[in-house]
């Protein structure tokens, strides 16, 4: 029974440790994905605008793709930062 839990607890160890966004982050890739994040989004003349809040990266992509479809700027020089609200902080890891 013992050597199963260490054989458990071992194989759990090194799924943790295969998790690509630990390489660049504190939290795994299922973390990122799911966490809140506020969106900036950058006009090609370099302006900044707050876009607000959403849930998920894949979101926080599509909230400034709909801006960028909204303001026709689809093609152009712009792009976007998603700051992941975590740890007390509203910026406390830039994704895209």
């Amino acid at each position: 029974m013992k050597n199963i839990i260490l054989l458990a607890l071992s194989l759990l160890t090194l799924n943790a440790c295969k998790d690509e966004c630990r390489k660049y982050s504190d939290f795994s890739c299922d973390q990122i994905q799911k966490s809140d994040y506020n969106v900036y989004f950058y006009y090609p003349s370099g302006t900044e605008e707050y876009l607000g809040k959403t849930t998920g990266l894949d979101s926080c992509g599509s909230v400034a793709w709909r801006q960028a479809r909204y303001k026709e700027l689809v093609g152009s020089d712009w792009t976007y930062i998603c700051c992941m609200i975590a740890k007390g902080s509203s910026c406390y890891e830039k994704h895209r």
